[in-house]
């Protein structure tokens, strides 16, 4: 099976920054540990607009990955990094077709 890659971009509220920071430290203590198939995932900040923000998940398939979504616990998570964002994040999921690396 391939590896599914999902990338959200969103907005801060202002002030709230490092409560979204936070939020996905949050998720790395409780929710990894629990994220079957879980490989990576990063968060980048705008070099212009530190608000605007956009993070991407590596999952190793889709299964897993839509599997994870659906845990009440993740939801919950969701729902608290939700309410530092000005709207719905933009949300993008596909299946890895190409890599490359250094």
């Amino acid at each position: 099976m391939a590896e599914h890659v999902t990338f959200f971009r969103y907005r801060v509220l202002p002030g709230r920054r490092q409560a979204v920071l936070d939020q996905f430290e949050k998720w790395e203590r409780e929710q990894k540990p629990h994220a079957k198939g879980f490989i990576r995932s990063i968060v980048v900040a705008n070099s212009e607009d530190p608000d605007e923000m956009m993070s991407a998940v590596r999952w190793d398939n889709t299964q897993n990955y839509m599997a994870n979504s659906s845990r009440a616990e993740q939801d919950a998570w969701f729902r608290e990094l939700r309410a530092n964002l000005v709207s719905d994040p933009e949300w993008f999921g596909g299946t890895l077709v190409r890599e490359s690396t250094a």
